[in-house]
């Protein structure tokens, strides 16, 4: 446990120095709500039109995290104001510094936190200490991982570190827990709603008495309604199911590719399209979500006839890969969910290793795509050049490492060892 403690000490005291050194300009929009939260209160927060920046695109549980870090912000920036103030020798330039710096460091701690949680989480998960450690090493310093949480500023780590949390606990036979730890990281943001299928096939395979399943969603309803109510001022549910229908998922771009390096990335380019184009019989979204379905039915068939680590880890990693590959509508960051789960295959399976970090330079470029911090220029040609040429010839490749990952599961469906 010492190493342990060692190798995550590190891996945070490096994340909070990159924290304070730069940041995306994503952070702006997190800063306005923050601070529009406590000025307008949660009763108006989603109604009202006061935004710097942009109006809130995402869920009341990722308001709550903004509105708390503010607090942090100004408690700790308080306390050095009073020092500054009272002890004459305190250098002035402490407080200009963090005037500049501090609330956008403070705004990447939830998400630097949860790359820590994650990693606590797998090294929970893989029951051999030595490769447990591994893979702790492994995840925490990819620079997928750190890149996205303490150089971005995104919270991706935050709704992956709570249904890795679910899954842990589903897998200890805790429903109820595992319940309220994939509800909050929907209600914090909903794009994890894509292993719900799994979990479910899980958890009624475990055969729970009835009143535990009911029980669970009760308790899970009632924590979503009170912490809706101060938004809602009434009844939570409709209120939160219109939030969702009404903004969360329609006012989005709906594009053929956001910057995911991808199978439409390679087949139309990375320049932005609407996903309504047609593509012979049906839209470039249609044909995505026919593809994703295709993908997916394996997956589920293999985790409703084992519900062992292994099956269920690479069921959830190609379900993972298959939405960032097929889906239209795709971010460049949407592949971290992979990185997680691809972590335990690989300390369990390292013949994939060469395949977690050639996909992981892909993302990493994908993610230094169009934002190109820090500035280099030889790769901001490598990139750009010939009208984005590259872009598309890395999402045919990301393309074919997809394939050959999935050949990989497809070979541990019980249809296939029969046949042998």
């Amino acid at each position: 446990m010492k190493k342990l403690t060692k190798i995550i000490l590190v891996a945070l005291v490096f994340r909070l120095i990159l924290a304070f050194l730069v940041w995306h300009p994503d952070l702006r929009n997190h800063m306005d709500w923050g601070i529009r939260f406590w000025e307008y209160g949660p009763a108006k927060f989603f109604s009202a039109n006061v935004w710097s920046f942009t109006w809130p695109n995402q869920p009341p549980g990722t308001m709550y995290l903004f509105a708390g870090v503010r607090k942090l912000f100004e408690f700790i920036f308080s306390i050095f104001w009073w020092i500054n103030i009272k002890i004459p020798p305190f250098p002035s330039g402490v407080i200009t510094y963090f005037e500049d710096n501090l609330y956008q460091a403070l705004l990447q701690l939830p998400a630097i936190l949860a790359d820590l949680g994650i990693a606590w989480l797998i090294y929970k998960i893989v029951k051999n200490k030595k490769l447990a450690t591994l893979g702790v090493v492994i995840f925490l310093f990819n620079p997928i991982v750190w890149y996205n949480s303490a150089v971005w500023g995104q919270y991706d780590s935050v709704i992956n570190f709570l249904v890795l949390l679910s899954l842990y606990l589903l897998l200890q036979k805790k429903l109820l827990l595992s319940v309220l730890a994939f509800g909050i990281s929907l209600y914090t943001k909903a794009s994890l709603a894509i292993f719900l299928p799994i979990f479910a096939v899980i958890a009624l395979k475990q055969k729970h008495k009835r009143l535990v399943y009911l029980k669970s969603f009760i308790v899970l309803a009632l924590v979503i309604g009170l912490l809706t109510l101060p938004f809602s001022e009434g009844e939570p549910f409709s209120w939160l199911y219109m939030l969702y229908k009404d903004k969360i998922f329609t006012q989005q771009l709906h594009v053929i590719t956001a910057n995911a390096f991808n199978l439409w990335s390679g087949l139309t380019g990375i320049h932005e399209q609407p996903n309504s184009l047609m593509m012979g019989p049906l839209t470039y979204g249609t044909w995505g979500v026919l593809l994703f379905i295709l993908s997916y039915i394996p997956a589920l068939l293999l985790v409703f006839k084992k519900q062992d680590l292994k099956s269920v880890i690479w069921s959830l990693s190609i379900i993972a890969f298959s939405t960032f590959m097929l889906l239209t509508n795709m971010h460049e960051r949407y592949l971290y969910p992979l990185f997680p789960l691809l972590t335990i295959l690989v300390v369990m399976d390292k013949k994939l290793l060469k395949v977690y970090w050639a996909v992981s330079i892909l993302s990493l470029l994908n993610l230094y795509n169009f934002w190109f911090t820090p500035r280099i220029e030889p790769l901001v040609s490598f990139l750009s050049f010939g009208d984005r040429l590259m872009p598309r010839i890395l999402g045919f490749v990301n393309f074919g490492f997809f394939v050959y990952l999935y050949n990989r599961f497809i070979k541990l469906l019980p249809v296939n060892k029969k046949a042998k």
